[in-house]
């Protein structure tokens, strides 16, 4: 018996049995557990992409229940195309319209495999994810040089590719057109052209007027000088750095010639609108860039809605979830005065020290531009990483594209 006693050969052996149960168990949890870890990802992955779809479509004007079959649908499609295994339900949405918010929240089942052998047979975990719009409401207006030095090196023709294709990318966040998008596009070369349409609205004069400067032996006139085109400057008096609109002391000047057919367009959700005046930029004259700058605010100018058609009136710069952006452009150094009190730098620099006291968001894109004219344009960036320079046409297809993706990133925000 004693010889029994003593004999302990066997105790590793069933010590080690005691112990590789566990072990295992431990181990196929621990399998188990890093499988779901893996799931539960895919499964976020899924849901974010839902809540942004959902707050996609709440901006849309869609009601609850459209947002909700949104928010499903995508989630459903998001979990198939991870071949996800985990069964999940659909998505609890916390839906606030007036914030333009939604939130998610989603309970998965994950089967196990080891972890089945102890009668464990699922994971429940829970996933939740939330998005909002951060701009409800976008005005954006395109500020072009059109002078001559853009007829240069297919620099209009690059142009016009790179600005259409931003354009496409700003408009395509309103998916369905509701008019939450707007784009409006400022024109300058030695002056702006404004057009028949607001001529007369901003100088308090008819465009087109001519008068009798010579007569024949007869009495008949036969020498005719132009008194007003189309073409508008600056203005002076205390208004000249301001928004105000036009009225009795503070009237737009006019000129006559270099009259560039480049005329601006006021805000529009109409894709093609804005696509068609592109396409008909032409170029010819100088460079007259703050009068493309303070253009370029006009039309963003809640006081001007007096001006500009109904639709097109811009948003008041208080508008909650509105925000107002202008991306200005040119290849040149500014080089056209006009008005008093310093160059068209200086002129540029104070309405872009007053358009930034008003929040209004402004991209720079210097285009094969020299020195000088990325200086002003560098100064009036809202910061450095606002600021592009492009040195060939695909760069400036990049710079453009990265402004309406920057653009759009802003209108949904996650």
């Amino acid at each position: 018996m004693t010889v029994y006693i003593n004999d302990t050969r066997g105790n590793v052996a069933v010590m080690l049995s005691l112990i590789l149960v566990p072990l295992c168990i431990a181990i196929g949890f621990a399998i188990d557990f890093s499988r779901v870890e893996g799931a539960s990802r895919q499964v976020q992955v899924a849901l974010d992409g839902a809540v942004l779809a959902a707050a996609r479509a709440l901006q849309d004007d869609n009601d609850t229940t459209t947002v909700t079959e949104e928010a499903n649908l995508f989630f459903k499609t998001g979990l198939t195309g991870n071949a996800a295994v985990s069964e999940c339900d659909n998505p609890v949405l916390e839906i606030t319209p007036t914030a333009q918010q939604v939130k998610a929240t989603v309970s998965c089942k994950h089967p196990t495999v080891l972890a089945g052998l102890v009668g464990l047979s699922e994971f429940e975990f829970e996933r939740e994810a939330d998005s909002y719009f951060g701009i409800g409401k976008l005005d954006v207006v395109f500020m072009f040089d059109t002078s001559g030095s853009m007829g240069n090196d297919n620099r209009m023709t690059d142009l016009k590719s790179a600005a259409q294709e931003a354009v496409t990318t700003i408009f395509d966040t309103d998916s369905n057109k509701t008019g939450n998008v707007r784009i409006g596009v400022s024109t300058y070369a030695t002056s702006v052209n404004v057009g028949t349409e607001y001529f007369e609205k901003v100088t308090n004069e008819e465009p087109n007027q001519t008068r009798c400067t010579g007569t024949d032996s007869y009495g008949r006139c036969n020498r005719y000088t132009q008194v007003t085109s189309t073409c508008v400057t600056g203005r002076e008096g205390s208004q000249k750095y301001t928004d105000d609109a036009p009225g009795s002391t503070s009237w737009i000047a006019y000129k006559t010639n270099s009259c560039n057919s480049a005329t601006l367009l006021p805000l529009t959700p109409t894709e093609s609108d804005v696509i068609d005046r592109i396409n008909s930029l032409p170029t010819n004259g100088n460079t007259a860039g703050h009068l493309g700058i303070v253009w370029s605010w006009y039309l963003l100018s809640p006081e001007w809605k007096s001006i500009w058609p109904t639709s097109a009136e811009p948003l008041g710069y208080e508008t909650t979830n509105g925000r107002k952006i202008a991306i200005l452009m040119t290849d040149g150094e500014f080089n056209q005065a006009y008005m008093s009190g310093g160059n068209s730098f200086k002129h540029a620099q104070k309405y872009c020290d007053a358009m930034k006291q008003k929040k209004i968001l402004i991209y720079t894109v210097a285009f094969k531009a020299p020195k000088k004219g990325q200086n002003i344009l560098n100064y009036c960036a809202t910061s450095s990483s606002h600021a592009f320079n492009a040195a060939s046409g695909e760069e400036l297809t990049a710079v453009y594209k990265a402004i309406a993706a920057d653009i759009s990133q802003l209108r949904l925000t996650r």
